[in-house]
């Protein structure tokens, strides 16, 4: 009896050998490098590079079309804008490419504002010269104005008080967050560069830095870090001009609410209400030299790229840095990244052609296909209240679907270019989008924002709409059979409808007003589903002691389970065979595969609201049924998840 089980055990052992040496392959150990390994492996990141993906080349490819578009228009050879757009572009690109004159002149009319600054007296004198750089230059130093709809009612607009920045657009986090240290350094020898470029020695420049590294500290400290914004409701919390009066009690706020033109409207949202208290009350005349210096170091960081060769160079250290790649763009190639910047409208009428309206068709089907599929999901939800599900469908119902390019708006038409110099012409073109901005208080017409050269598709919960840019061309392949496109291009529009109904998405109604449109006992339930996957993703570790932060990637998480949840759903039930499952999923595989620096990766774990692009496929497929069933995965295999440790919210 004994040896009939010893012999029983020894064979158990050797199945359970033979399938861990033999039988576990690569689709259950490690599905996306199995897909991805051999092409990841043949990426070699430049020394100008700090990340390769799929969306890279595609972004790539894109920005190639940019470059002929830009190209084309200097030379005439287009003839698709108007005369009187096109005589702009050229006069702004010869000026971008005067580096002589660039070199020459220096900061140019910038110095001017400067100087009103350092002749400041007193605090009244000081608050003066901040307006004139707030509305001639539009940047933010007391206060971040932006123009976007009120959330309870989309149809109107109000001023929104975002937090301000800090040198070289930098936020508290960099200051304050032990995490961004390394970060930091790079930012704390930008201010002394840039300092010594602007004149000063290099010890005063240092002894300049470190009063204001401190000043940033003071005021991070009060305010809110990274992980506070990821709520979309912490942005709206209205205030009138007494409130805003209790918050700046050291400067006349009524003054300066006229000169920015904005008083009239006595309707306002503070987005960071303690770093704007921490700002007032560091707006004294005992500070008035750090603000002089502050002020200088925010006009220097904020326009340096139009400047002269020195200054390019030490934006360019710092991006660089952070970044950790050595920057080898041309100017050539910086110049075409000013004009399409500077000209974006213009440049999305012409390249808006690469979506031909077969695309378009395509697109819009297979969108259909997937909300329809979502109507369905949410019929089977088990933790949803019938009054809650037909609330959550109408709102599927009724989101509207952006697809390439629907208007132009020939803003450039206003712009009063003269052929001067780069930076007038700068501070021009950013004047009138401002106004543009502006004039949506007053019932200004309101344009589709989307860009359509950035490969980056979204949804907007305060439109209940999702935007599809034209260069999501660059995705996939008109050969492409309809479940790789499931996979790839399905899954990111099934990605974006998800948003609708997310932590974000499901504050606002079919409308796109936020309104509480559940029952208490489904956002309960929400939540429970919500947490789980919070701790499903804290514990995957990207690199050694580093791991996925559940909690700041969580609507993009929930985002990429319902989206694979939904594709998956599809297949099943066009009765897909196995073969165009696997498709489909090595489709959505290759999809996010990407290479980056080490330094970028700890980057994007810090900032990054998504998860790194291997673990959006791993770990969604480990929670995926059909993914087990397909590759048949079990418990021996590493992507195994048991049932009870599966996680889903769609």
């Amino acid at each position: 009896m004994f040896h009939k089980r010893l012999v029983f055990i020894l064979i158990i052992i050797v199945i359970i050998l033979g399938y861990l040496i033999l039988g576990n392959n690569g689709y259950n150990r490690n599905f996306y490098d199995y897909v991805n390994r051999h092409e990841i492996d043949s990426i070699k990141l430049g020394k100008d590079e700090y990340t390769w993906s799929r969306f890279k080349d595609a972004q790539d490819n894109s920005d190639d079309k940019v470059s002929d578009i830009v190209k084309n228009i200097i030379r005439g050879n287009d003839k698709r804008l108007d005369s009187d757009i096109v005589n702009k572009i050229r006069i702004v690109w010869d000026n971008a490419n005067d580096m002589d004159k660039r070199n020459s002149l220096g900061i140019g009319i910038l110095g001017k504002y400067i100087d009103r600054v350092n002749n400041s007296n007193n605090m009244n004198e000081l608050l003066d010269s901040i307006i004139l750089i707030e509305n001639d230059l539009g940047v933010d130093i007391l206060t971040n104005i932006n123009i976007g709809a009120d959330y309870k009612d989309n149809t109107k607009y109000i001023v929104y008080f975002y937090p301000v920045t800090y040198f070289g657009n930098s936020s508290s986090d960099y200051y304050v967050n032990d995490d961004y240290m390394t970060y930091k350094a790079y930012l704390k020898r930008g201010i002394v560069e840039i300092l010594q470029v602007y004149g000063y020695d290099k010890d005063k420049s240092r002894s300049i830095m470190h009063d204001v590294i401190k000043f940033y500290e003071d005021i991070g400290n009060k305010s809110k870090l990274n992980h506070d914004l990821e709520n979309i409701t912490t942005y709206y919390n209205i205030i009138n001009n007494k409130d805003i009066s209790n918050i700046y009690n050291n400067i006349d706020i009524k003054y300066y609410l006229e000169r920015r033109g904005i008083i009239k409207y006595n309707n306002y949202s503070i987005v960071d209400r303690g770093q704007y208290e921490e700002i007032n009350k560091s707006f004294t005349k005992d500070n008035i030299d750090i603000w002089k210096n502050i002020i200088l170091l925010k006009v220097l960081s904020s326009y340096g790229e139009y400047l002269s060769h020195d200054y390019i160079k030490v934006i360019d250290n710092i991006n660089n840095g952070i970044m950790g790649v050595k920057d080898e763009k041309t100017l050539d190639d910086k110049n075409i990244d000013i004009i399409k910047g500077l000209f974006s409208q213009d440049i999305d009428f012409i390249y808006s052609d690469i979506l031909k309206s077969s695309d378009k068709k395509k697109i819009l089907d297979m969108s259909n296909d997937i909300r329809d599929y979502y109507l369905v999901m949410l019929d089977k939800n088990e933790w949803l209240s019938k009054d809650t599900i037909d609330k959550a469908k109408s709102k599927l119902d009724s989101i509207n679907i952006h697809i390439g390019l629907e208007e132009y708006d020939k803003i450039s038409n206003k712009y009063n270019i003269r052929n001067t110099n780069l930076i007038d012409n700068v501070i021009e073109i950013l004047r009138v989008n401002r106004l543009e901005q502006y004039s949506l208080l007053d019932g200004g017409k309101d344009s589709v924002d989307m860009n359509q050269v950035s490969v980056n598709a979204y949804y907007t919960p305060l439109k209940n709409s999702i935007y599809i840019p034209s260069s999501i061309k660059y995705l996939y392949d008109e050969d492409d059979s309809y479940y790789k496109m499931l996979g790839s291009i399905g899954m990111i529009i099934a990605h974006e409808i998800t948003h609708a109904i997310d932590t974000n998405g499901a504050q606002f109604d079919s409308k796109g007003n936020i309104n509480n449109w559940w029952s208490d006992k489904d956002l309960e339930n929400f939540n429970k589903y919500r947490d789980k996957v919070i701790e499903y993703y804290n514990g995957y570790e990207v690199s050694r002691g580093k791991y996925i932060n559940g909690k700041m990637t969580v609507n993009e998480n929930i985002a990429d389970l319902g989206a694979v949840a939904c594709i998956s759903g599809i297949a099943l039930d066009n009765k897909a065979s196995k073969k165009e499952i696997r498709d489909m999923y090595e489709a959505f595989a290759k999809m996010w595969a990407s290479k980056d620096s080490p330094q970028y990766t700890e980057l994007l774990l810090l900032q990054d609201v998504h998860s790194p692009n291997k673990y959006r496929v791993n770990a969604v497929l480990s929670s995926t049924d059909l993914y087990y069933k397909t590759y048949s995965v079990n418990m021996f295999d590493k992507m195994y998840k048991s049932k009870k440790n599966r996680v889903h919210v769609w």
